[in-house]
């Protein structure tokens, strides 16, 4: 009889991490203490009803609100 050591799962590369992360459209809270992993070399869809967020986490990825004073 052989023993083998059992399967450990490898945690995926991360290719973006996300950590408590909260914007402001000027008073207007939007996002509240986000965090999320983006693992690498592979497809990921966000996925929610709208005005969720969805759109406003892309942007901010992009830096897109930096042009704009206000956002935070």
């Amino acid at each position: 009889m052989t023993k083998t050591d059992p399967q450990v799962a490898k945690s995926p590369e991360v290719a973006l991490a996300v950590r408590n992360l909260n914007f402001y459209y000027g008073e207007n809270h939007a996002l509240h203490d986000i965090s999320v992993d983006f693992p690498a070399r592979r497809v990921t869809a966000m996925i929610g009803p709208s005005g969720c967020g969805k759109s406003t986490l892309l942007r901010i990825f992009n830096r897109m609100y930096d042009l704009y004073p206000g956002q935070r």
